[in-house]
């Protein structure tokens, strides 16, 4: 009875919070009339950060809007049993720009869901769960995302991509919310990182920052909000909390554009070591920028 009563209690909680969401319309003129800072890294990359109020709090965006058609090519980037800052893989591949990726274990390292790297798999999927139900599909200048097919048992072998990883929860697919299980990881405030997709082809790689008093970090449902104001179709969450890391080469003192939450201040130092990444670099035969 007790369990029935407590399990009451926090779908009210959810309930409640979802009902005081702003709408999509109010979240699209909100992100419309703040004071974003633009950049044009590349012709086909363009970083936007904003610091804001939404959803009632102080909110810290991060945006890549990348153009992936034939001048830059997106990647993954995996080191296997170890674990490495954002900003070092990054330089390690000459990338441009990138997120942190996947989940991984942090006493041991490496992934702890599907890796596939140029047709060779890293790392499968330790255990299923409601959260790692999403997959990012690379091939040359296209990109997906793709909801787990439950009717599979090693949904992501069946992939037909060269570069695959997979993480969750899905948070938008086909400009539809996903199904989201009730939970202290989807409904409580961190900081986020995720990739998102729009029907234009353009891919959004998105850092919300979180665990300040200047950065309230989000929830999975109002991801999916802040997804559809951005005019997304499909939209998948990361890695987040000290994870959610994002690099510019040549911003700042180190690239790092976000404000990583692991040193606990609000600054550009507090970036975690992580299992891989999703990069964005020139594509060979193309002018290397911003060395």
């Amino acid at each position: 009875m007790k369990k029935i009563f407590l399990f009451s209690i926090v779908w009210i909680a959810a309930a409640v919070q979802a009902f005081a969401q702003p709408s999509v319309a109010e979240v699209s003129k909100i992100l419309a009339e703040a004071d974003w800072q633009t950049k044009e890294i590349t012709g086909n990359i363009t970083l936007r950060q904003v610091q804001l109020t939404l959803f009632g709090a102080q909110q810290s965006i991060h945006i890549l809007e990348i153009i992936p058609d034939g001048a830059v090519r997106l990647g993954i980037h995996d080191v296997s049993d170890t674990l490495i800052g954002t900003s070092e893989l990054c330089r390690q591949v000459n990338a441009i720009a990138g997120i942190n990726a996947s989940f991984f274990d942090m006493k041991n390292g490496g992934s702890v869901d599907f890796v596939r790297v140029n047709g060779t798999v890293l790392h499968k999927t330790a255990k299923r769960t409601s959260r790692n139900n999403a997959a990012l599909a690379i091939d040359s200048s296209t990109v997906r995302i793709l909801a787990r097919d439950t009717t599979i048992a090693e949904w992501e072998n069946t992939i037909d991509s060269r570069n695959v990883l997979v993480a969750g929860p899905l948070v938008m697919k086909d400009g539809l919310p996903a199904r989201l299980q009730e939970s202290a990881f989807n409904q409580n405030r961190h900081p986020r990182t995720f990739v998102a997709t729009k029907s234009d082809g353009a891919v959004l790689l998105v850092v919300v920052d979180g665990r300040n008093t200047r950065a309230a970090g989000m929830s999975i449902p109002e991801l999916y909000v802040l997804s559809e104001a951005l005019d997304c179709r499909d939209a998948m969450n990361f890695d987040g909390g000290g994870s959610s890391t994002m690099y510019v080469r040549g911003e700042n003192e180190n690239g790092i554009v976000n404000y990583p939450s692991d040193n606990k201040l609000f600054d550009h130092y507090g970036e975690r070591r992580v299992a891989n990444i999703i990069y964005v670099k020139a594509t060979p035969g193309q002018p290397v920028l911003n060395e």
